[in-house]
């Protein structure tokens, strides 16, 4: 079946016979029969309207021009502590687990294109990790689509109590036009934590709008999450943590290294909901040619939300006279009982001192400002804890440096 995202009608259509020729169960079948009528009623996110759209036109794109996916190649390597399921939603006994969250975290009326992502999802990866689970090793989902298409990735990340997972997931593309919506919902359970690392590889002509939640509604939940950007014409995210039981925590990590034109674009809301809740972030882009970094973030603290301790940081770094960054972090703060709540934001040259420095002990320029940008970018990964994987991170990022 090839179908296109041209208009309302083809939208119902063409999400009706998707579901009938997977075999959808009957709660996947009422989900995909909402979210195809949502995406054929709502309009596409206003730049003049939505904040965090405010740099970004969807109308810009011409959806009608990418058929809707018909296959897209996944590799799982995990434990056999942790049950990960590649679904095609006809499996019975796994389906119906999948039931009880899927669309629950991140909603098909996010927006349009979370809709269009339900309307027309195959499959979806779902890690289950059992109570007190400490998995040695990480699980590892790789994601590979190729030719000029939409695709709509999903996965879902739930986790029992007092356990420990940590999940890798890259996503990489071909050089054909692409529209991506990938959605992720992470569930942790009580005392638990999560470590979810992301690693963008797509191809010069794919378009990604991403969302990502942590539900973070059980008590002493832990949630660790880093966006790596290396690569994608449009890479643009939208990822909240929502810290609901007591003594929830979050860290939101990202690094972009932009080069010709790529564009890159995060949202983030750290939702204070419940007492005793943390949130820490840190997000970075070195940025050269034409590139672009867009970053607004929400730091919300909400009135049950006693004693809440919030950090916000954005920091860029301009390689070049006509790369361009664009940085808006806000806090909304509705109760006086707060620890801390702080934000900051920079955006500049690589500082000529340090420069003159290097060069004055006989390193040359080039090499000089390579050591300050490598300094700059190397303190985010420095955070993930696992010493092999951080080293392989930092790998992936070095060789996107050395490419220029």
């Amino acid at each position: 079946m090839t179908s296109t995202i041209e208009n309302e009608v083809s939208i119902l259509a063409a999400s009706r016979e998707l579901g009938a020729q997977l075999g959808d169960p009957e709660w996947l079948g009422r989900l995909r029969a909402e979210a195809a009528g949502l995406a054929a009623e709502l309009g596409w996110p206003d730049s003049y309207e939505s904040r965090p759209w405010k740099y970004y036109d969807a109308r810009s794109i011409d959806f009608g021009r990418y058929p809707v996916a018909e296959d897209e190649a996944i590799g799982v390597e995990a434990s056999d502590e942790v049950v990960v399921t590649t679904l095609g939603f006809a499996e019975g006994g796994t389906a119906a687990r999948l039931g009880e969250v899927l669309g629950r975290v991140v909603a098909p009326g996010t927006d349009r294109l979370t809709a269009l992502h339900y309307a027309f999802l195959r499959e979806a990866v779902v890690v289950d990790v059992p109570a007190n689970a400490e998995p040695a090793s990480p699980v590892r989902v790789r994601r590979m689509s190729n030719g000029q298409q939409f695709v709509s990735p999903h996965t879902v990340i739930v986790t029992g109590a007092n356990s420990r997972v940590t999940v890798v997931e890259e996503y990489a593309s071909d050089d054909a036009e692409m529209l991506a919506v990938p959605v992720v919902e992470i569930v942790p359970g009580p005392g638990s934590e999560v470590r979810y690392y992301v690693v963008h590889r797509w191809g010069p002509g794919t378009r990604v709008f991403g969302y990502q939640r942590m539900l973070g509604a059980e008590r002493d939940a832990a949630f660790q999450n880093l966006q790596l950007v290396l690569s994608g014409r449009v890479v643009k995210g939208q990822l909240e943590s929502s810290l609901v039981g007591r003594g929830t925590s979050s860290e939101l990590l990202g690094l972009a290294y932009g080069r010709g034109d790529e564009y890159v674009d995060f949202y983030t809301l750290q939702d204070h909901i419940g007492p005793d809740t943390r949130s820490d972030l840190l997000y970075k882009a070195a940025l050269r040619d034409r590139s672009r970094s867009v970053y607004y973030g929400l730091t919300r603290v909400g009135l049950e939300a006693r004693n809440a301790d919030a950090n916000q940081e954005n920091r860029n770094l301009l390689l070049s006279k006509t790369a361009r960054a664009d940085s808006d972090p806000v806090l909304e703060i509705l109760t006086s009982n707060v620890i801390r709540a702080s934000h900051g934001a920079t955006a500049g040259p690589v500082d000529e001192e340090q420069l003159f420095y290097l060069q004055s002990r006989g390193i040359p320029r080039q090499a000089a400002e390579a050591m300050l940008v490598w300094a700059f970018l190397e303190d985010v990964v420095a955070r993930v804890a696992d010493e092999g994987l951080r080293e392989e991170l930092l790998g992936l990022l070095e060789a996107k440096v050395r490419a220029g």
